[in-house]
């Protein structure tokens, strides 16, 4: 537990939020697993958010395991495929619009991830390149 705390408050190139962020992504999606009738449409809009502020902030490393997570935790939800199709019980809208803000979620998670990949070559190709064979004379 005291290696955690340090790799949380290391000071390094990621702000410590998308640290929390997607810490709490991961957690959230491991007990909307656990508990797929229920934990999907309460617990999954807000794994969504923090996995989406997550991505955004920087941190793909982890992003890719919390957008896995959370999409096989749709794909294998009773509850979300219900909500989605409309054939939850009379009156549960706040289902249906859980369902579906959690699709556009992972959605957005996905555009997030593009994003990463996009702004990572970015950098890539814009670093100068140093011949190591160079001579400096």
């Amino acid at each position: 537990m005291q290696a955690f705390w340090q790799w949380i408050q290391r000071e390094g190139d990621l702000p410590r939020h998308a640290k929390w962020l997607g810490v709490a992504a991961f957690a959230l999606g491991l007990a909307c697993a656990v508990m797929p009738k229920t934990g999907v449409l309460r617990l999954e809009p807000i794994a969504v958010i923090c996995g989406t502020l997550c991505l955004w902030a920087g941190w793909s490393a982890l992003g890719y395991g919390v957008f896995v997570l959370l999409a096989m935790d749709l794909i294998l939800s009773p509850a979300f495929w219900s909500g989605l199709t409309h054939l939850a019980k009379p009156g549960s809208l706040a289902d249906s619009a859980g369902a579906y803000f959690d699709l556009v979620g992972v959605i957005a998670m996905s555009v997030a991830l593009v994003r990463q990949a996009l702004v990572r070559r970015a950098m890539e190709r814009a670093e100068p390149e140093t011949p190591s064979d160079a001579d400096p004379t």
